[in-house]
């Protein structure tokens, strides 16, 4: 017998179902009329709580109580990533492997970008609780691993560890927003949450190096309360599935979530070993090489072999969904990248303290939050995103033009970066807020939770990319004005020692200290120039969307 549509759902499906939007989907596709710029309603919206069923209702009522204690996931993984971003230097020069710092970044972005899409199905199987709580233990592991290492290594398997779980704080959060609360009003939910994401990231930079190890053991503290709170208080609605769990597992695509992150670490430590030991050594050129048949399993398995692929090809290859992916992964690589490496000008350039440059991020961080809080208001308003999406890109392009001139500045350079941050970071946080709206207006409700994990996917492979790209960038032009500047011994020595440490720069001689410091700020600012091109291209990809009126 068929299923009633109000009662079917439940804590492991797609709350907000209807069969009207399905076939209203369906035919639009079938003849072609989704055209960009449309004014077709989504037929989501249009229930109201009159014709909801009651576990819907009272599931709603749960999560916008609940929002401030589901939100702690995402400010720990905030605070953790504006700690990471203010003090990677120094946490690199403590160690002595300054020249690996990039991978505290890229380690966390890998196991997030492969464990995110793998969150929305898994979610569906064992329910939206039971994977926010095993989000929040392993997040909790990997801070207590990060507050406890003493070696880089150590470091880097902790963040890989942190994650995994930062990765389903984010996602099953967002997949919980997109099952209760209607369309129009979800911008606004998610401006919320991304507030909470404000305050960890302006909390954590500047005072993340005096109490760094500290600050790692809270976040096991804060995982600990959020991991009680969520599994004794909140209460979702729940359905005993008409599949064994046992018989859904193998539907579930890791091995593709394997390949994908073989290939993207294949390509980024190729990239990051060519940089600083040699483009000829036999493990940069294996794994560069690895890089492409691990990509051709990779799309074997997610277009042939895998039952229920976490990357399904009628979401990823739609027009409209993979122009919101492409955006997802440019616009976060660029601006992931700045929030990394801002930090290294800060000290190296402008000579600041890790806590001062830490706190030199506060107003990207701030200007992100009001974008993203902007853009739910002006799409409860308006229901439009594709214009205000178009507009914000641009915005975000040309206002991130300051930042990448700043390098160049004999003085000013600061005032320029904060004028910069302003006026980018503001429209790139309207742009995420305009990004997820559209995603889930052009998807089925059956596909709302992977068309999601989708757009989480291309955001954190776009920062693991974005990182290591503008790094290995970086690191290139660095190494290739100290030989052209200094005598060849002199300059092995002055990269070998940078490689090391930030405190070898601070005891060459003066003269030769201006030397190095004008070659790192070339090499920022080439880097800071890709970031630029990075925007653009996310600014194209934007009119490829298609857009929807948001009834409701």
């Amino acid at each position: 017998m068929p299923e009633n549509p109000n009662r079917g759902a439940t804590e492991r499906s797609p709350l907000l179902g209807n069969p009207l939007e399905q076939a209203e989907r369906a035919t639009r596709e079938s003849d072609g009329s989704a055209q960009n710029g449309s004014a077709n309603d989504v037929a989501s919206d249009q229930q109201t709580e009159d014709t909801e069923a009651p576990e819907i209702v009272q599931g709603r009522k749960m999560v916008k109580s609940f929002l401030p204690v589901l939100g702690a996931g995402i400010f720990l993984a905030f605070l953790d990533q504006s700690i990471v971003a203010a003090i990677n230097g120094e946490i690199g020069s403590d160690l002595h492997a300054l020249r690996n710092v990039s991978w505290i970044a890229t380690a966390y972005f890998l196991t997030m970008t492969a464990s995110q899409p793998l969150y929305g199905k898994l979610s569906d199987v064992f329910g939206r609780k039971a994977c926010l709580l095993f989000a929040y233990v392993m997040f909790g592991i990997g801070s207590l691993g990060c507050g406890l290492t003493r070696s880089m290594q150590g470091l880097i398997a902790a963040r890989a560890i942190q994650g995994i779980g930062g990765g389903g704080m984010m996602i099953i959060v967002t997949v919980l927003l997109s099952d209760f609360i209607p369309l129009r009003e979800r911008g606004t939910y998610q401006g919320y949450l991304n507030l909470i994401g404000a305050i960890g990231s302006t909390s954590g930079g500047p005072v993340g190096l005096l109490l760094v190890q500290v600050r790692y053991l809270e976040a096991v503290l804060l995982c600990l309360i959020a991991t009680v709170a969520v599994g004794l208080l909140l209460h979702l609605p729940k359905r005993q599935s008409e599949t064994p769990w046992k018989k859904q597992l193998p539907r579930i695509d890791i091995l593709g979530a394997l390949l994908l992150i073989l290939t993207i670490f294949g390509l980024l430590f190729g990239l990051d070993r060519g940089s600083n030991v040699s483009w000829r050594s036999p493990l940069t050129i294996g794994s560069l090489c690895a890089a492409v048949p691990l990509t051709i399993a990779f799309l074997a398995v997610e277009t042939r072999f895998a039952v229920e692929p976490f990357t399904p090809g009628h979401i990823i290859f739609d027009k409209a969904l993979f122009a919101c992916y492409t955006q997802n992964f440019f616009g976060y690589a660029a601006f992931t990248a700045l929030i990394f490496h801002l930090p290294l000008f800060f000290q190296v350039i402008l000579e600041m303290t890790p806590a001062q440059a830490g706190a030199s991020l506060i107003p990207a961080a701030i200007s992100a939050v009001v974008g993203t809080l902007l853009g739910g208001i002006i799409l409860k308003k308006t229901g439009k995103f594709y214009w205000l999406a178009v507009l914000a890109t641009t915005a975000a392009t040309l206002g991130s033009i300051p930042i990448a001139v700043a390098p160049s500045l004999p003085s000013g350079a600061l005032a320029s970066i904060y004028i910069g941050s302003i006026l980018s970071f503001v429209p790139q946080g309207v742009t995420v807020t305009a990004s997820l709206i559209a995603i889930i207006s052009n998807v089925s409700a059956a596909d709302q939770a992977v068309a999601t994990a989708c757009s989480f996917l291309f955001r954190s492979l776009g920062a693991a990319v974005g990182v290591s790209l503008v790094g290995t960038l970086i690191q290139n032009v660095l190494r290739m004005r100290l030989r052209a500047s200094l005598q060849p011994q002199e300059a092995d020595r002055i990269i070998a020692g940078i490689a090391q440490s930030f405190d070898f720069i601070a005891h060459l001689p003066p003269a030769l200290r201006a030397t190095v410091r004008d070659c790192y700020s070339a090499g920022i600012q080439a880097g800071f120039a890709m970031c630029v091109a990075l925007i653009a291209v996310s600014t194209v990809s934007v009119f490829w969307w298609r857009d929807k009126r948001l009834s409701g």
